[in-house]
């Protein structure tokens, strides 16, 4: 009888110390696992990469450079509800350099599934919203920018772009990335950024000196390329400091702010200003920070250009041209891509050759340019944003009269091949 009860409450003592163990073992677990409410979706078709434009990606990286992931979803017969997720992690190699957006209905705008970027974690969440429940067959795309992580990954070579899907592993393909070097010390550089919430304030570093040498009566000079956008004045900053090139980044360290001992200077129109530095040596350098604020919603893709130049006396002007690329995760902008043709007939529908248009992008008031018909009576403007334009009959031949001086060109009227043309009489 003694024997029996030792071997009963052995076994008690077993299956205690099992479920013990397995308690702790989910406990462990769930604390080193990421919180997901919901039930997981696996909706993920496809995924690729592309180049900022979405088109082929067939050069090798630089350490700041973004490129897109792309990636096809399709909700047919999966049952989702809404608070299901799906979770994109990019490899450790890479950063995702978008924010947060929304995936929405193409016809009515309705959201279909919050996209949330976690840039610590490396993850892009899509929850899906009532909308897959009240609609079937919810299909769609979407894409958002990354970079390498150079921080993590310093050194040159093809990195496999492996996303983890849930839990399932998807390639998206391969990229070249050049590795960080050695900085490119230079006299004179100009990096930019878009702010990433509101995308209509861009952020301008001016660095000089980085090479160290001796300048006489230096001054820089800026020039904004683009439209409808001025200097935020109270945003410039001038700071003298020290340049050091660590773990792949210029830093700039011990800087004092000594914008009120040097003139800035803008020009009329607000579209320019000239800094004046004087006398610069071997141990001087400096940095110039501003802002410039557009007054209308840039789109997906493009690029606001602004030139800058240093001068100093007995050396070859410097000049750099800076681009600042808008990056609007999920947009449906696809970088300048579109064309518009003109064809100009008389009254009988022959063409007529000689004739000036003017072409006005509406968003920024931007002239793009004027052109002349050809023999045929034909004007071909490539390289457009899909935007609503202008088209300004500014000049005809002797004898004729201007019948319609404006045509608009609307986002609507872009066919599939990204073309538009109109016949003009």
């Amino acid at each position: 009888m003694k024997k029996t009860r030792k071997i009963t409450f052995l076994s008690f003592l077993l299956v205690f110390l099992a479920a013990l163990f397995s308690l702790t073992s989910r406990n462990a677990s769930a604390d080193t696992s990421p919180t997901v409410t919901g039930n997981l979706a696996d909706a993920i078709t496809s995924l690729s990469i592309s180049n900022n434009e979405g088109g082929k990606l067939d050069w090798d990286l630089a350490q700041w450079a973004t490129f897109r992931i792309n990636a096809t979803f399709d909700l047919s017969d999966k049952d989702v509800k809404a608070g299901d997720k799906t979770i994109l992690t990019v490899p450790d190699a890479l950063i995702i350099t978008s924010t947060s957006f929304e995936i929405r209905d193409v016809n009515t705008k309705e959201v279909i599934a919050h996209a949330t970027v976690d840039a610590n974690n490396k993850t892009l969440t899509l929850e899906y919203t009532d909308y897959v429940e009240k609609h079937s067959d919810t299909n769609g795309k979407f894409f958002f920018y990354a970079r390498v992580d150079f921080k993590k990954h310093p050194q040159a070579g093809e990195i496999s772009i492996d996303l983890t899907v849930n839990k399932e592993t998807k390639v998206a393909g391969k990229i070249k990335f050049k590795g960080i070097g050695d900085g490119n010390p230079t006299l004179f550089t100009k990096t930019s950024w878009v702010n990433n919430t509101d995308y209509k304030t861009v952020s301008y570093n001016i660095s000089i000196n980085r090479t160290k040498q001796n300048l006489k009566e230096v001054t820089i000079e800026d020039q904004l390329q683009y439209h409808n956008a001025s200097y935020v004045k109270d945003s410039f900053r001038i700071y003298k400091g020290k340049f050091n090139y660590v773990n792949g980044e210029w830093q700039f360290t011990d800087r004092t702010d000594v914008t009120s001992q040097h003139k800035i200077t803008f020009g009329a129109d607000g579209k320019s200003f000239v800094a004046e530095l004087g006398d610069i040596s071997e141990t001087d350098q400096y940095r110039i920070s501003y802002d410039v604020r557009l007054n209308y919603s840039p789109l997906d893709g493009e690029l606001l250009k602004n030139d800058a130049r240093l001068k100093a006396k007995g050396i070859i002007q410097k000049e750099v041209t800076n681009a600042s690329a808008v990056q609007v995760a999920g947009g449906s902008g696809i970088g300048y891509v579109f064309t518009i043709n003109v064809h100009k007939v008389d009254d009988e529908n022959k063409p007529l050759a000689g004739v000036k248009f003017k072409l006005t992008r509406l968003r920024n008031n931007q002239v793009i340019g004027e052109y002349v018909t050809d023999s045929n009576g034909n004007i071909t403007v490539p390289s457009l944003l899909k935007d609503k334009y202008t088209l300004t009959e500014v000049e005809t031949l002797p004898g004729y009269k201007i019948e319609t001086p404006e045509t608009d060109v609307n986002i609507a009227d872009f066919a599939a091949d990204r073309t538009v043309t109109k016949t003009i009489v």
